[in-house]
């Protein structure tokens, strides 16, 4: 086998990094936005967990896009 930038084992492990960072910035996010009163959302709702959650892989996604191309 050729030498690989990436090997397959980096990909799973980038893989599973992104995911437990994305998780736990969702839940920093869930408790910095419902730690204010939203008299439209209840505080343990799917949605807000849903939404909380979307913004803290969109944030990882940037930041791990942001991070690989910086340095080229």
């Amino acid at each position: 086998m050729e030498n690989l930038e990436f090997t397959p084992s980096m990909f799973v492990v980038l893989f599973l990094a992104f995911l437990f960072i994305s998780y736990f910035m969702g839940m920093m996010i869930h408790a910095a936005w419902m730690h204010d009163d939203h008299p439209k959302m209840k505080r343990n709702s799917r949605m807000a967990w849903v939404l909380c959650m979307a913004a803290g892989t969109g944030i990882t996604g940037w930041l791990f896009a942001y991070g690989y191309y910086v340095n080229f």
